[in-house]
């Protein structure tokens, strides 16, 4: 698949977010003022900021990641495997996550389980997509849209 099929996959891709208020739909380059407010609350009750703007509760950074291989069809068995070890990495770096998945509009990729990580910014997110050898992840924050980085 060449990049810009790749590319078009990912924007033909749900972002959905489960939290304890519900679902979250998110698209690459779609505004959501109603998750940015989620966010916004979150971080206020939880004194929580990007980490590259400490203490500004104002804005909040975020990025989705799975370990699932979307550029191949790995047996479940191993994509299982491999997002527990992203789970434990998440949680090995002190990060707040939240659970998501990864619906394509189509319906040829099966549901990606995924991870939307609070307070890491576009580096932490690229860095940690690279460790489980993705090809790209989705990052954001609060005021802009999201949009797909490239790694």
């Amino acid at each position: 698949m060449s990049k810009t099929e790749l590319e078009a996959a990912f924007c033909a891709t749900t972002y959905r977010v489960t939290t304890p208020e519900g679902f979250f739909s998110l698209r690459i380059g779609v505004p959501a003022p109603a998750f940015d407010a989620f966010l916004l609350g979150l971080a206020a009750a939880q004194h929580l900021a990007c980490d590259d703007e400490p203490g500004k509760a104002s804005e909040m950074c975020w990025g989705i990641v799975t370990a699932y291989n979307p550029a191949a069809l790995f047996p479940e068995e191993k994509n299982r495997l491999a997002q527990e070890r992203l789970l434990e990495r998440i949680q090995a770096l002190g990060w707040c996550f939240l659970a998501a998945s990864n619906l394509a509009d189509d319906g040829i990729w099966p549901e990606e389980p995924s991870y939307l990580v609070l307070q890491a910014d576009e580096q932490q997110m690229r860095m940690l997509a690279s460790e489980f050898s993705q090809l790209a992840v989705v990052c954001g924050r609060t005021g802009s849209v999201p949009k797909l980085l490239w790694l």
